[in-house]
């Protein structure tokens, strides 16, 4: 009797959830097409909320995903519709939300990540040409639109921030970065850097007490004027920068301004120069050959090269000759 060790396995959890499953897949050379399926579960209505484990009908989506193997992927998912069972609800009919895409979208959730995660180091274009070499087709506009949908959504109650310039485009837009200190995400991003749209926005933020920021004067002035309670502190780069700054003032101060190592000792004063006149060998310029003769090897024979078709018998290949032959002496 032989047992097996290894088991196939039907567990799709690690690519959605326990009311959706993988029926059938189709490969190509350049493309991965899985097919899922939903399985009658309840929902909530958009509109009233109330659960209905009636289903209407069925229909058919599809959605680039993540790629497998830098080949572009496709799912494509059967999924159904439920009768609200809300006599009074205005919605009869509603689709079941999917837990890896919004609705009427093209692309996971987990593509629209990627695609705004490599975005963000690269340009529109240059995250395209990426992308595609992942296996993933996107246009230049799709990842604007992308960027376009991204919403910041601010926390009245938050008390501890830190604000630092950002450079919309470097050396001419600038805008005012606001994250939360506590996990670090993004809050807010008001244009420009003067403390004018910082200003307004701790009016309506008033429980901040803690503020990290930089050395921007203006950002230190909207704060004190809007927050004077608040506690400001510089973040650990311009901690680390100033610190740097006031070592480097004490290394001017204690050190010269030139040392000088010589058979590993130190001195201030610049060791004397030692003039040596150095002259080839007289052997090795005797082994040098000055003629228009063909190079030969050390058996004689004559090495064949491109001497581009050039005369060396014509009364200027014979002048370059005695020349050389002159001035080696």
């Amino acid at each position: 009797m032989i047992r097996l060790k290894y088991f196939p396995t039907q567990d799709y959890s690690f690519l959605l959830d326990e009311n959706h499953y993988v029926y059938d897949h189709i490969e190509t050379e350049d493309s991965l097409h899985i097919y899922i399926k939903s399985k009658e579960h309840s929902c909530a209505c958009p509109v009233c909320g109330k659960m209905s484990s009636t289903p209407h009908a069925t229909y058919k989506r599809k959605f680039q995903d993540t790629p497998i193997h830098c080949k572009q992927t496709f799912l494509h998912a059967n999924v159904y519709k439920y009768d609200c069972e809300n006599p009074e609800c205005d919605c009869k009919v509603f689709m079941e939300g999917l837990p890896f895409a919004k609705p009427s979208q093209v692309r996971t959730d987990a593509l629209n990540t990627l695609i705004l995660a490599t975005s963000m180091f690269l340009s529109n274009e240059g995250a395209g040409k990426v992308l595609s070499l992942l296996g993933v087709q996107v246009s230049n506009d799709t990842v604007q639109r992308l960027y376009d949908r991204i919403e910041f959504i601010g926390d009245p109650d938050v008390e501890e921030i830190g604000i630092d310039d950002a450079a919309i485009r470097k050396g001419q837009t600038y805008a005012t970065a606001i994250y939360d200190l506590r996990d670090h995400h993004l809050i807010a991003l008001l244009g420009g850097r003067d403390g004018g749209p910082l200003k307004e926005w701790l009016k309506s933020h008033n429980k901040v007490r803690l503020v990290a920021r930089d050395r921007a004067s203006a950002y230190a002035s909207a704060i004190s004027e809007v927050l004077p309670g608040c506690v400001q502190v510089a973040d650990r780069f311009h901690l680390l920068q100033n610190l740097l700054g006031y070592m480097k003032d004490i290394f001017k101060e204690e050190m010269p301004p030139q040392i000088y190592i010589q058979d590993g000792n130190i001195s201030e004063k610049a060791p004397e120069k030692i003039l040596k006149e150095k002259t080839p060998e007289g052997s090795f310029l005797e082994s040098l050959h000055y003629g228009n003769t063909p190079p030969v090897d050390p058996s004689g024979n004559v090495i064949a090269y491109d001497n581009k078709k050039h005369d060396l018998n014509s009364a200027q290949y014979q002048h370059q000759e005695k020349t050389r032959e002159k001035n080696s002496n």
